[in-house]
Parts: structure tokens; C-alpha cells; sequence
């Protein structure tokens, strides 16, 4: 009985460490409001990584790939936009500090664009 309880305790303890290494966040403790906001925001980000990704995909079959490439640059605008209007509104520091990380990760995006 004992060693059954031990075995749960690692796998447990296992699992809860993997998480925290995987988000950088204990299971338990839930995104604040605005960390939710900036974390869709991200999530569009690697949306539009994709979608260059996979032009630069065709374009090396040699197929068009304009129609898939021309609409990036705007979205990367109006993206950089929201989290700077969203960054003066942010109250806890956890979500400031993601807002600042996602502002240098579009602009590491667009140097790779260029």
C-alpha cells in the first residue's frame, strides 16, 4: 500500500513538474482576464507565422504564393496595434511583461520577413 501511494506521489509530482516546465505556470492557477487577452493575441501571432510558413511552402514548389503572403503584412499591423492599446491597460505585472515579450516577438517576425 505504501509503495502504491509513492508511485502516485511521482507520477503526480511527475506530471505537475512537466506542466510547470511546459507553461511556466502551476495546473492550478488560472490566467488572469487580461493574460487571456494577451495570450489569444499570441496565439494569432503564431496564426500569421504559420501562414508565411506555409507561403514560403508553395512559393518553393513554385507555385503563386502572393495570395497567401499579401494580407501578413497588414495583420502584423493590426496585430502590433492591439497590443499596444492593450498595453496601457494592463494592470499586473505578469501580463505587461508577455505584452512586452509578444511586441519583441512580432518585431523579430518582421525582420525575418524582410
Amino acid at each position: 500500500m505504501k509503495r502504491f501511494l509513492l508511485v502516485i506521489l511521482l507520477v503526480g509530482g511527475a506530471m505537475v513538474g512537466g506542466s510547470y516546465y511546459l507553461t511556466g505556470r502551476l495546473p492550478w492557477v488560472a490566467l488572469s482576464p487580461e493574460e487571456q487577452q494577451v495570450a489569444a493575441l499570441r496565439d494569432e501571432l503564431g496564426r500569421i507565422q504559420q501562414q508565411w510558413r506555409q507561403a514560403g511552402k508553395t512559393q518553393a514548389l513554385g507555385v503563386d504564393a502572393s495570395s497567401l503572403s499579401e494580407d501578413i503584412p497588414t495583420r502584423l499591423d493590426r496585430l502590433d496595434q492591439a497590443v499596444a492599446d492593450l498595453q496601457p491597460q494592463l494592470k499586473t505585472i505578469e501580463a505587461r511583461n508577455q505584452a512586452t515579450f509578444l511586441r519583441h516577438d512580432i518585431a523579430n517576425f518582421r525582420s525575418e520577413m524582410h
